[in-house]
């Protein structure tokens, strides 16, 4: 048995070569994997936030624009300007001033429009929105109200159209056919927001095979093609996928026209 153990004892050396490339490339998957994941629920809040600040801010997709990129300075990576904008000591001490410059930097380094306002619809709107006027401070006989202690009276000011929010359970609520659905004033104040997000595969080898492997299929979808525009200006070492979410959530405040509040058409919020 000697030389037959003998001529065994080199043999587990051409199976190493065979199998450890393997297993660091499946170690490698498992890390792009992790990392790929935190992406999506780092996504995931951030458009959860977004949709929060629509609800508190009239849709507006400004404020939630700028609180989707706020959130997503957690991942602060993908643009080569964060290396100008910001240094080194500022990730390793996320104080307000760097956490902005993160911000921004995410923000200029994803040239798309990464939330769209997918309810209500500019039909909807123009179905409930109504004119509405604030408040203003009165004193004396100027009070409608004055013998009841009223100090408030409707402001004399045009108003904006919004879609009424508060008291529903007084307003009448029957329910309409638009754009072929049945929708209630309760269903208009419902927020739909859509968000996507270019993440920028990581790990080495990997994230060649996982971005190869999805873009045989995706290559066509329009979030895809939005991502290699986006891969095309920083070089093709970056290998950016679309990450997508949404978030649904009640208005808290009445849904406005964005651009031109006061005569509720050429609305940037709203299609």
């Amino acid at each position: 048995m000697l030389p037959f153990l003998r001529d065994q004892k080199g043999q587990a050396l051409p199976e190493m070569l065979i199998v450890f490339p393997i297993v660091v490339i499946l170690v490698m998957g498992i890390i792009q994997v992790s990392l790929l994941y935190r992406g999506k629920a780092t996504l995931n809040s951030a458009t959860f936030h977004a949709a929060r600040a629509g609800a508190l801010n009239h849709a507006y997709l400004s404020s939630m624009r700028s609180a989707f990129f706020h959130r997503m300075a957690a991942l602060g990576h993908v643009a080569d300007s964060r290396k100008t904008a910001i240094t080194e000591e500022m990730y390793d001490d996320p104080d307000l001033i760097s956490l902005t410059a993160m911000r921004t930097a995410v923000e200029t380094s994803h040239l798309y429009d990464p939330v769209k306002l997918e309810w209500p619809t500019k039909a909807v709107f123009d179905h409930f929105a109504v004119r509405y006027r604030q408040l203003e401070a009165c004193s004396g006989n100027n009070c409608p109200f004055s013998n009841f202690g009223g100090r408030f009276r409707v402001s004399n000011s045009s108003g904006v159209f919004q879609i009424p929010h508060e008291n529903l359970d007084a307003r009448i609520n029957t329910v309409q056919t638009i754009d072929g659905g049945n929708v209630d004033l309760q269903d208009a104040n419902l927020l739909r927001i859509r968000s996507m997000y270019c993440y920028d595969l990581e790990v080495p080898v990997a994230n060649f095979i996982i971005w190869r492997t999805l873009r045989m299929s995706q290559s066509t979808d329009p979030d895809w093609q939005v991502c290699e525009t986006l891969r095309q200006t920083y070089g093709n070492s970056k290998y950016l996928m679309p990450l997508r979410s949404y978030s649904v959530v009640r208005m808290q405040s009445g849904i406005r026209c964005e651009g031109d509040e006061q005569q509720g058409r050429n609305c940037q919020n709203l299609h």
